[in-house]
Parts: structure tokens; sequence; C-alpha cells
């Protein structure tokens, strides 16, 4: 079948950034916030039936706004120059700033009311399903200023904190780099560079590599002002709060607790070494004695496979059939219905995403499509993100709202399912050995990559107490990073000292240490996965019910409940780990058996 490399936006708003129905949405939600605004300043004391009512439309305005944020958002990554998009998304962000106002207001009145008063209004059969989030969010307030300078934060974080992220957003998607090819001269988006450094030929992955980085060297100075500006702004707002540590919001937005974090990177630290002979051996098959930063995603086939679209999606349809024809029904759906952006074109931005679309009960799926099989992985990986969300879709808006942490697990799973099935079906050792070294790059991404970027924020954030960072110390921070994490693997001039200037995660305002959570969920998925496979067919089943409860509990009571299993104890993520390099072992192996 052939499917369409453009998604479908119109069906959503028609019109794109000058849609009228977008319009509406957006005049319904300043009305509703005038209207509750009102409503809170004469709510009664006590929780009853006006507190249910003004709640539930809180969660109606919240999901009413985020669906408006997450259409203009793909606007904005289809066509990075689409100015009215811009325009849009400010006036968003300034209607976000007083939903939080507003929440902020009615969270005070959560924290005020005596503890009896409080579990009888939980209980109350339209609030009953929120219960879990509500509570959580009156446990912050406890931790927070008084709600005047909570209000005045949020007020000020619109035009400052947030605008930084923008003004980034901006800078990267208009960046653009001049190559030639085959005597023609191109000018290509980061995001087409990046997928550059997938081909086999290494002059040009190295071209790629240093025109990313030249092209970053010439934004450097901006974006260090970004990423210092937005890092004062919460070392502030933290000692505002009296918080010790900036880990205490990324934790608690990942409802995870600090020793199951410590527990996850104990495990990852002590094992990561294993992963040197694999850095080794695809050095010694790409002919060179230590391999750089632009040689990490390099094939390991010759002529590595190839895969169109169609061919890409017909070969994610026959696997996830064979794990769940659920997960089949709608990965076709999604398909068929147009809900993926795929093209290569210039004036996309780099990268990819899922968003959902509450109002609808859809999804989006944005990413560029190269031809090879790391896009088939990320494809498999936004569909698993696309069906976890789609499970959730009856389930109130606040419900719904499950952390980075639990996000990558379905993703995640879509990838490990995809790989592993493809490996079963390699018909020739050079297609298993190709197969194990996506296996392997993936743990050298998750085990390396991501902690770098961890050891990197948690460092520079230690240093930002005391004053801004220059181009030159980030740079060197970064290094120094990049090398703790590889374990001195790479070629010593191999490393990305611009990789916190190119990479978006640093500059997310709304996910603070975007990183860790992708190693919690690749593992978590990983335990999850081996689950499957001792457990067979009937897996599938508890498979959607795990995910179907990832909106209403902390990480380590749903671990507990649907795997049996303590995830503040390093045993679990060490065994996780083993899982994983079991695969990397095997490639190690059959790569030095085929000299």
């Amino acid at each position: 079948m052939k499917y369409s490399m453009k998604w479908d936006l119109d069906s959503l708003y028609e019109g794109g950034s000058a849609s009228p129905a977008l319009t509406e949405l957006l005049d319904q939600c300043e009305e509703e916030l005038r209207s509750l605004d009102r409503a809170l300043t004469s709510l009664p004391d006590k929780a009853g039936d006006e507190w249910s009512k003004t709640t539930l439309r809180l969660q109606e305005l919240e999901a009413k706004l985020w669906e408006a944020v997450d259409f203009v958002e793909c606007l904005q990554a289809q066509d990075v120059s689409d100015s009215v998009a811009d325009q849009r998304m400010a006036r968003i962000d300034a209607m976000l700033a007083r939903r939080k106002n507003l929440q902020t207001r009615m969270e005070t009145l959560f924290l005020e009311t005596d503890e009896a008063e409080w579990r009888a209004f939980l209980e109350r059969e339209e609030i009953a399903p929120i219960a879990f989030p509500l509570t959580e969010r009156r446990d912050v307030m406890r931790l927070k200023m008084d709600q005047a300078r909570e209000i005045l934060a949020e007020i000020l974080s619109t035009d400052g904190y947030h605008a930084w992220g923008r003004l980034y957003e901006k800078v990267a998607g208009n960046l653009r780099a001049e190559v030639e090819e085959k005597g023609e001269k191109k000018r290509l988006s980061m995001g087409q560079l990046h997928n550059k450094m997938e081909e086999p030929d290494r002059a040009t992955r190295r071209q790629a590599f240093e025109k990313l980085e030249a092209a970053w060297s010439e934004v450097a100075d901006v974006t260090a002002m970004a990423l210092n500006s937005q890092a004062g702004f919460r070392l502030n707002l933290y000692k505002s709060r009296r918080w010790e540590s900036v880990l205490d919001e990324p934790l608690r937005i990942n409802r995870i607790r600090r020793e199951t974090l410590d527990a996850m990177w104990e495990a990852v630290a002590a094992e990561s070494p294993r992963l040197l002979p694999y850095l080794t051996e695809k050095a010694r098959i790409l002919g060179v004695k230590k391999l750089m930063w632009y040689d990490l995603p390099a094939p390991i086939a010759k002529t590595p496979m190839k895969y169109s679209y169609d061919d890409g999606a017909s070969f994610i349809l026959e696997h996830f059939g064979r794990f769940s024809e659920d997960l089949h029904s709608f990965a076709a759906m999604a398909l068929e219905k147009r809900w993926i952006e795929a093209e290569d074109r210039p004036g996309k931005r780099a990268g990819g995403f899922c968003t959902d679309f509450p109002l609808h009960g859809e999804t989006r799926i944005f990413m560029t499509y190269g031809g090879t099989y790391g896009s088939v992985a990320t494809l498999g990986h936004e569909l698993g993100h696309s069906y976890h969300t789609w499970l959730l879709k009856d389930h109130p808006f606040w419900a719904t709202q499950y952390p980075m942490t639990l996000a990558e697990t379905a993703s995640t799973f879509g990838e490990t399912l995809l790989l592993d099935a493809a490996l079963a079906a390699a018909g020739t050792d050079e297609q298993r050995l190709s197969l194990l070294g996506q296996k392997a790059e993936e743990a050298t991404t998750h085990l390396m990559n991501l902690r770098a970027r961890f050891l990197f924020e948690t460092s520079f954030f230690k240093a930002r107490e005391k004053s801004s960072l220059t181009v030159a110390e980030l740079n060197d921070l970064m290094t120094e990073s990049q090398r703790k994490a590889y374990c001195d693997g790479l070629d010593p001039e191999g490393y990305h000292p611009l990789f916190w200037a190119s990479k978006l995660h640093f500059y997310i305002t709304s996910m603070p240490f975007y990183n860790f959570p992708y190693v919690f969920g690749y593992l978590f998925s990983n335990g999850l996965y081996d689950r499957s496979v001792k457990e067979g067919s009937g897996f599938a089943a508890h498979y959607m019910a795990l995910l179907q409860e990832t909106g209403s509990m902390q990480c380590e009571e749903l671990a507990r409940k649907h795997l049996g299993v303590d995830l503040t104890r390093p045993e679990f993520w060490r065994d996780a780990i083993g899982r994983v390099l079991e695969h990397v072992e095997s490639f190690t192996g059959l790569s030095r058996a085929r000299r």
C-alpha cells in the first residue's frame, strides 16, 4: 500500500495558521479564562458542587489550550518560517500563564482544606477519576511560595524563561549550511545534515558533522545566552521556593524518587564499560583506530538496508501485528489517515515528536524520513508514543498526563519489538550484524550519550550558581561529560563540543533535565519486553493495562503492581542493562568471527 508522507492538519483545523476554527478555539479559551476568573473570586470556602464544577472546567480549559499548543507546534515544525504561527503561539503562551494563575488559586484552596474534607472531595463520583493528579498538585503546592509570588513568577516566565526557549527554536529552525553533493551546492537544514551522518561514506558524514559544528558555532553566543538565562531563572525560582536541588522539579514531574534515579545511574555507570569492545570493533569495521562522533551513527553493513517509506511502514505493521492486533490496527489507521509528517524537505524543524489532540482524540507524528533502518526505528518509536496516547483517549484529560519516564516506555517497546523481529528474520550474517549493530548503537545512545547529557546538565547548573558560562566553558564542560560517559572510548579529538548548542532538549522549558527519562524508559521498557517474551501472546493485554494506568500513579507503584519489582534497588536496572548488552556482545562475537 502507498502511504502519504505529508500529514493532514486540515482535518483538525482547516487553514493552517490562518484557520478560522483555530481562532474560534482561542477565543473560547479567552472567554473561559475570564469566566473562571470570576467563578474563582466567588467560590465558597467549603468543597462541594461549585468546587467540582470549577475543577472540571479548569481541566477542560487546559485540554483546549494544549490542543491549541500542539496544533501550532505542528505548524511551526512543518514550516519554521510561519510567522503567523509564531504570533499564535505568543497569544497561547499568554493564556497559559493566565490559566496557571487560575490553577494556582484553585490549588491554594485545595491546600487550605483540612484532610477530612479533602478526602471527601476526592471521593465524589465526578472527581474520583482525577484524584491522583489533584492530590499530586496539592502536594506540590506545599513546596511552593505564597500564591501572589507564584502567580507573578508564572506571568514573568512568559516573556522571560519560556521566551528564551522560543528564541532558541527560531534560531535552530532558521539555521542552514551549504554543502556540495555531486558538484551541486545545496543549503540544508540541521535535520537534513543530521540524517547525512547515517550515510556509509565517511567523507559525507565528516562533511555533515563539520558543517553542523560550523553552523552552530556561528550562533553559539546566542544559544549560550539562552541556556544561561533559562538556568538563571530556574535557579532563582528554586531558591525562592527553598528547593535544595535542581533535580527536585524534574523528579516530581517524572514521578520518580531520587533513590530510583540514583540506583539507575549507579547501574549505568558500572555497566557502561562493557560497551567499549563494541566501540573498538565498530572502529575496526570502519577502518579507523577510534571512532569520531560522526562515526557513531554510521551503518555497519557496506550496503546498509534501505527502506522506502512504504516498505518501512509495511515492516512496522507486520511486526506490530505479531505482537498485538490492536497495535497493528492502530498503526494502520495512523498511516492511512495521514497522521504522520515524514517528508524530507527544506524548511522543516529538525528532530521528531509525537503530539496529541485531546479534543479530537487523535495524534500527529513529525519526523524527517531518511530511508535508513534508523528512520524505520524512529517511525516505530513515535507510533509507540501515539498508541500509548490512543489507549488513554477516553480518560479525563488530567488522568492522561503520564510522565516522560513512562512516556518512553511504549515508544522504546515499539523499537525493541521491531529490532528483535527483524533480527529473527535476518537471512544473512551481514543483515544480522547490521541489526545487532543497531541494537548496540541504541544501547550506546542510552547508556553513554544520554548519560553525557545528564552529567553536563548537573555540572552546568552547579557552575551556573556562581556565574554565566562562556561558549568555551560550555564546550569544555560538554567534552568532559562526553569523555566520562563514553569511558574515553572515542578518538580524543572525536567529541562534539557544541552538542549543548545543537540539542533542542537542553532548551525545553516544560521538561527540565530532558535526558534521564529516556534512559528510564529504555531500561524499563526492556524489562517489560523481557516479560513479554516469557509470557508470550497473553502479555499484550497486560501491556495495555499498564499503559492505561501510567497517568494515575507513581513509577515505583506502577512497577510494583505490574512487574513486581523495586525500582529503588540497582538490581532491576542491572538486569535490564544485562538484557540489552547480550545483543551488544553478540554483535562483537559475530563480527570477530567474520574477520
